[in-house]
Order: C-alpha cells, then sequence, then structure tokens
C-alpha cells in the first residue's frame, strides 16, 4: 500500500496550549517536537543495547519498564501539559510499551500497513485496556522518519467520521491521507479512533519507539487490567505515581455480601463507612474509599 506523497508540515514547536487543543480537536492528532533532546534519545538507544530489548523476547510493557531512561515519557511535563489541554487534568496513563521495528529483508520499495483506528482490533481474549471510551496513543519515535524509515499516515479529522467501524476495510480514505516525518525524539499524539497507518520498515535498519496511552479517568476499562508492576510505580517521583496507579479506579462497585447488608446494624455500617471514607481519603486509597461507599449505600438502604 502506497505511502501518502503530501507531507504534512506545521510549526508545532509555536502552538500555544490553547492553539494545541484547537488543533487536536479539529485533526485527532498533535505532534509534541523535541520531547526528548538528542542527548536523551542517545541515552534510551544505549540502554536498549545494554539490556537487550530489541532481541528480547517480552512483553513490550514489560520492556518499557527496564531502561530507566524511558519512564520519563509517562509524566514528560511537555506530554502532561498538552494532555491536559486534551483530556483535562484528570487522566490516567494505562498502557506503556517499547517496540522494536527491524527493517524488512529483501524489500526495496517505501509501503505502509492498511489504515485503521486502534479501537476494536488485536486485543487478547481477557486484555481490556483498549477497552475504555476515550483515550489518546502517544508514540515517540527514537530515530528520524523517511519514506523508507516507517513514517505515520493519518487521515485528519477521521476522528469525526462515526460511521466507520473498527476492523473493517478503511482503504476508501487513502487519497485524505497524509505523512508525518518526526524526527528523532518527537512524539505523535492521536485519539483513539483517528484512521492512520505506519509505514513498513525497509530502511536497512530497525526503528525504535516508545509508546504510553492515556485515559481519562472517568473513562473505566469495562473489565479489570493489569496494574503497572509494583515496583515500577514504588521508584517513581509523586508526579507518576498519580498518573500510573489504581488503573481500576472506576471500576462498577461490588456487591456487599448479602449477610453484610442484611445483618450487620444500621450504626455499624454507618460508622464503618465513615471511616473508611475519611481513610481513604487522607491516605489517597481508593480502594478504601470505594469499599465506604458501599457501605454507606448498604446504611442508606437499610434506613430508608
Amino acid at each position: 500500500m502506497e505511502i501518502p506523497k503530501n507531507i504534512f508540515q506545521y510549526d508545532w514547536a509555536a502552538m500555544s496550549a490553547a492553539d494545541q487543543r484547537a488543533f487536536f480537536s479539529k485533526n485527532g492528532f498533535l505532534v509534541i517536537p523535541q520531547l526528548f533532546t538528542p542527548e536523551e534519545v542517545n541515552l534510551m538507544h544505549k540502554e536498549i543495547e545494554q539490556y537487550g530489548l530489541a532481541e528480547k523476547k517480552v512483553d513490550m510493557s514489560e520492556a518499557f519498564c527496564s531502561a530507566p531512561s524511558f519512564a520519563p515519557m509517562v509524566d514528560h511535563p511537555k506530554l502532561v501539559s498538552a494532555l491536559t489541554s486534551i483530556l483535562g487534568s484528570n487522566f490516567i496513563c494505562f498502557k506503556g510499551a517499547y517496540v522494536p521495528k527491524p527493517s524488512k529483508p529483501g524489500v526495496s520499495a517505501p509501503h505502509r500497513t492498511a489504515l485503521h483506528v486502534d479501537y476494536g482490533i488485536l486485543e487478547r481474549e481477557g486484555d481490556y485496556r483498549n477497552s475504555n471510551a476515550l483515550w489518546v496513543n502517544v508514540a515517540c519515535y527514537l530515530s528520524d522518519m523517511t519514506f523508507e524509515h516507517a513514517p505515520f499516515a493519518v487521515v485528519p479529522g477521521s476522528h469525526n467520521y462515526f460511521h466507520l467501524e473498527p476492523g473493517t476495510d478503511m482503504e476508501s480514505l487513502k487519497e485524505e491521507a497524509v505523512t508525518l516525518l518526526a524526527k528523532a525524539g518527537d512524539a505523535i499524539l492521536f485519539l483513539h479512533n483517528t484512521v492512520h497507518a505506519g509505514g513498513s520498515n525497509v530502511s536497512g535498519y530497525t526503528q525504535h519507539i516508545l509508546f504510553c496511552s492515556y485515559r481519562a479517568a472517568w473513562a473505566r476499562h469495562i473489565g479489570r487490567v493489569t496494574e503497572w508492576p509494583k515496583q515500577f510505580v514504588e521508584n517513581s517521583p509523586p508526579s507518576r505515581q498519580r498518573l500510573i496507579s489504581g488503573l481500576n479506579a472506576g471500576d462498577a462497585p461490588e456487591e456487599l455480601p448479602a449477610v453484610v447488608k442484611r445483618y450487620v446494624p444500621a450504626s455499624v455500617l454507618k460508622k464503618s463507612a465513615e471511616t473508611l471514607s475519611t481513610l481513604g481519603k487522607y491516605s489517597k486509597a481508593r480502594s478504601l474509599t470505594r469499599l465506604g461507599d458501599r457501605l454507606w449505600a448498604a446504611y442508606e438502604k437499610r434506613v430508608e
């Protein structure tokens, strides 16, 4: 499939927060130039080699947590600022991945994958991470894109094409697609239902990409998802912990055991609910707050 010849160019560095919000709202994607400096990108390449990440057969999320230089992407100030403009101040990073894209041997002509959206495709059974109602994917590239080195194709404004069905043929939109040629350290943000395609790598050397996915805090997953590794969370600064903790917060309330709702005295339900809610507030433990809410609901039903 042919890579769009129309190269999209924009003065990304000159954009204010309001400009970023307006552009993303209209087009469904955004570029943050130089999210990482050349020195930071060089360190990432060194750690990829040091930890053998491009060759290891490990989960992409596990690889993301392996190199210390990757983690700052999660709460990078430039990225958090742009995401706040798009999603508001309350959002969660529910997924991170390191993806190496080796060059395809014996293939010389630049081409791309099929146009698609990221909702409703390639999820493994029981993997609910992409099941939430609103999320933004962020791809940070560690080498300069060329037509041979896996460029990014996107259809501006396609997030507003509500007739599109995930998993179906979207090649009818190929004439609307444009090509983004990101530089090393640049990040591309795009909405989960923005039509896009990755280029195939025929450059002769591996392309390295970091991905993070962010959802609005209210947009809970339809099932439980795997939390970030405990040690990764505990070793993170507070600004990062805030974004990677409690991925399952917002789950539908679990039912209290019938024996509790039926036989525990109303006064005990009330006192327990108040205590747990207070503890949850000051410790910021959402699980305690949710349990307190369930006990309070049971108390209110009892005294109706």
